[in-house]
């Protein structure tokens, strides 16, 4: 597995789960009032250096921000302006260099464990804004992720280029799949079955069912890190500790229930909003948004925190939460254990499991009425998992008879693998391991093949042509497609009035629209 890669992921930057960020400025630290109010006390962290002043230095860190958040790296544009495409190789590279060393430094003076194997770096559509580069869109984005790459192999260092545009997005993703080496660290049977799925996705077929290691990547904890963190908050004794350690999960939080129960102290937490508090995070990391910008109409999630909602959110696809926000948005996420929105809601016990038939219903329903066509996507379980077999057997049954043989209805994306594990599942779901490793538990080295496997998955998913027609990505497209651009937009100039009004007129229009046609002046 090489050590470096850039992602293209949907969501917003300041939203964004990571070791370091790019903050553009210019070199009298100049910054946007939209980052400002996104990051709070931005302002006040600032201590200006006379080399970046001078534009010796292009690139500086904040170093007296929190150790426990994203680092923002001020990274200077051109003062005056840009007049070639060229002059953002200096400081993009240079922002790659100095974040991956700040960010290595941060990590070894950390007390917590990185849940990835090498930093990860965000940055937006760098010069495009107040850099001046935004009429030339396609040019910048081109080099942004021909530079990027380079400076990231050479710094051992992963970059995700976070987009808001969906025409950004979409020409990022094209110029990606004409260079099949970007995922050249995948093996031949993973690039297989990301393609046979994102045929699913194409076809508008494929739905994310999320466990806990989906949040993982934005630092929530595991099951197993859950319990002991409320084990640690129920001030067990040494003894307990170990005598709880020898149970499943499900008995682990039946315990704890009772004794936050026999303990509570007036106005302390109870046992669901502690669980509430360690998992309720405001940041997402790489798999919320690559599973977010899949554009899936559908997904269902066993975690309680909001990472994915507020990922949807920041991808232009915000959703109807079910059972709580039915009818909001037509795209939707059925959340089957809870939400932290409502501690009361939220199934972890042995008892909450037998007591939780209006989701088990809820899913039933959803899977007959909707999911019979569509294929499930498990991302972040285990095989040992649970949570993971009762919602399969569910699954299971809702199915004929006839749909549970061949490649079923569902795929796994597993970390490990183990020989035995196809004769269990085969004439249920496809398993996809990670890795050959045959460890059950969480590595990250296979938790960053995911990431890769799933933002190649997002790539080839992606087949909007938003851009073409656009103004200022002209200069990303081959040549074919500056002939086809000329010809559509011509032939959308030269339609007659009552042409424009008929209705294959309007049809016209709507589909030259979809490929990023202005509308017609009046």
């Amino acid at each position: 597995m090489g050590q470096s890669h850039v992602f293209v992921t949907k969501g917003s930057l300041t939203n964004f789960a990571c070791d370091a960020w790019l903050l553009p400025t210019d070199r009298t630290y100049s910054i946007a009032a939209h980052w400002r109010a996104a990051v709070p006390g931005l302002q006040d962290a600032l201590i200006e250096d006379a080399g970046f002043a001078s534009g010796a230095m292009l690139a500086q860190p904040i170093h007296t921000w929190p150790a426990d958040e994203p680092l923002p790296v001020l990274t200077a544009v051109p003062y005056s302006g840009i007049s070639s495409v060229d002059e953002l190789i200096p400081p993009l590279r240079e922002f790659i260099c100095v974040a991956a060393d700040t960010a290595r430094r941060r990590r070894s003076e950390a007390s917590r464990e990185q849940s990835r194997p090498v930093p990860l770096l965000a940055m937006p559509l760098f010069g495009t804004g107040g850099g001046g580069a935004g009429l030339v869109k396609g040019d910048v984005i081109r080099l942004l992720l021909e530079e990027t790459r380079s400076a990231a192999a050479e710094a051992g260092v992963d970059v995700v280029l976070v987009l808001a545009n969906e025409k950004d997005f979409a020409l990022a993703q094209e110029l990606r799949k004409r260079q099949p080496e970007w995922w050249a660290s995948l093996d031949r049977e993973h690039q297989t079955e990301a393609a046979r799925l994102a045929g699913h996705a194409r076809d508008g077929k494929l739905v994310p069912f999320m466990g806990a290691g989906v949040s993982m990547s934005a630092g929530a904890p595991s099951w197993t890190e859950l319990l002991s963190a409320l084990a640690k908050t129920a001030k067990l004794t040494d003894s307990e500790t170990e005598s709880l350690k020898k149970r499943g999960h499900l008995d682990q939080a039946s315990i704890l229930r009772s004794i936050y129960e026999e303990r509570a102290e007036r106005g302390a937490l109870t046992f669901n909003e502690a669980i509430a508090r360690l998992v309720e995070l405001k940041r997402y990391g790489l798999t919320p948004a690559l599973l977010a910008s899949l554009g899936s109409r559908e997904a269902i999630t066993l975690n309680y925190d909001e990472l994915f909602e507020f990922a949807s959110d920041d991808a232009g696809v915000p959703r109807s939460v079910i059972p709580d926000g039915a009818g909001q948005h037509d795209d939707w996420l059925l959340k089957l254990h809870g939400s932290v929105t409502d501690p009361d809601s939220i199934v972890l016990t042995r008892d909450d499991y037998l007591g939780f038939s209006t989701s088990r219903n809820a899913l039933s329903a959803l899977v007959k009425a909707t999911l019979m066509t569509q294929h499930l996507l498990f991302v972040g379980f285990g095989l040992t998992d649970d949570h993971f077999h009762e919602i399969l057997h569910d699954v299971k049954q809702a199915l004929p008879k006839e749909s549970r043989t061949g490649e079923g209805s569902a795929t796994a994306l597993m970390l490990s693998t183990d020989p035995l594990d196809p004769r269990m599942w085969s004439n249920q779901l496809k398993l996809v391991p990670m890795s050959d490793d045959s460890r059950k538990e969480f590595n990250n080295s296979s938790g960053r093949t995911l990431e890769i496997f799933l933002d190649l998955l997002v790539a080839l998913s992606t087949d909007s042509h938003s851009y073409l027609l656009a103004e200022g990505y002209e200069g990303a497209l081959t040549e074919a497609e500056r002939s086809l651009r000329e010809a559509l937009l011509d032939l959308g100039k030269r339609l007659t009035e009552d042409e424009a009004h008929s209705s294959g007129g309007v049809r016209l229009q709507e589909m030259l629209a979809e490929l990023g046609a202005s509308a017609p002046s009046s």
